[in-house]
């Protein structure tokens, strides 16, 4: 394996999403689903079960000392003091961190979890605790802030995301687009020179600079807009409702939105939307 690989397959997880078939066929072949959650429950047992992703730069990795950090796991271990418990990490990936939630496996997911319609079908999602930019990042000399810029260029996406869907619906006149099999290949298509740009999650370009060095990559335009929930069980209304107050509480401190610059290395929105359900936390798309 290349050191471009060992450093961005750390960080980088391909993003796979729920859709409404596969979440109807995942609770099919799920055993049972757990009960309702409840804040006594987590209470008495003196532990909160989260799952979260620990292989993905910034939000859950194990840093050099060996310890698990990351914004999102900083976060729990924020709603755990909270409670007045201790906190169990519990390993999800894209792939399987709901049916880890509703089996049981875990209380919540703080696992960079974006709000999207098919999974507040079968997950009942907090008030969003931060924003996760969908962007689409290129070498410093290429001018590119939309569609109508990329004649010529070299697209790189990894299959089957936002990202994805949205070029091949632009369908910009004389870009080439490359589809790849997940978020490492991608970003090393474009260190290497594969492609011009890529689309990616707006974190990567770190990811990217720790690899490649400052300077030579930026972030071009923005694509979309999404929020990040804490995902409990459907049942686990009351839980939701008292995650969603020590969120409010983290958000009118400062707290939180210190804790995302320490981390994601740039400023919150200045004012999230405050339920989980509906329409209000969908993702914002941005005209390009």
């Amino acid at each position: 394996m290349t050191e471009i690989n060992k450093t961005l397959l750390k960080g980088m997880n391909r993003r796979l999403f729920l859709g409404a078939a596969g979440g109807a066929l995942a609770l099919t072949l799920m055993p049972s689903i757990a009960a309702a959650q409840s804040v006594q429950e987590i209470k008495d047992r003196k532990v909160l079960k989260a799952g979260v992703q620990v292989a993905q730069v910034p939000w859950g990795y194990t840093d050099d000392s060996g310890k698990l950090t990351g914004f999102d796991v900083e976060f729990v271990r924020l709603i755990a003091k909270e409670l007045g418990v201790d906190v169990e990490f519990v390993p999800v990936t894209p792939a399987n961190r709901i049916a880890t939630l509703l089996t049981g496996q875990v209380d919540m997911l703080a696992a960079v979890m974006g709000i999207f319609p098919d999974r507040q079908k079968v997950v009942l999602f907090s008030r969003p605790y931060c924003n996760n930019d969908n962007v689409f990042i290129g070498r410093a000399d290429l001018k590119a802030s939309g569609w109508d810029d990329l004649n010529g260029a070299r697209v790189g996406v990894p299959r089957g995301t936002p990202q994805d869907k949205a070029v091949t619906t632009a369908n910009p006149a004389g870009a080439t687009i490359q589809r790849f099999d997940d978020d490492a290949s991608t970003v090393q298509a474009l260190i290497s020179g594969q492609v011009d740009i890529i689309g990616a999650a707006f974190t990567q370009l770190g990811n990217i600079e720790k690899v490649a060095g400052p300077g030579k990559f930026e972030q071009k335009f923005v694509l979309s807009r999404v929020f990040n929930g804490v995902a409990v069980r459907p049942q686990s209304r009351e839980f939701a409702d008292h995650l969603n107050g020590v969120i409010g509480k983290l958000i009118e401190s400062g707290e939180l939105s210190a804790l995302y610059k320490q981390w994601i290395g740039k400023d919150m929105v200045a004012e999230l939307p405050t339920t989980g359900e509906g329409n209000a936390p969908l993702p914002v798309e941005i005209p390009n």
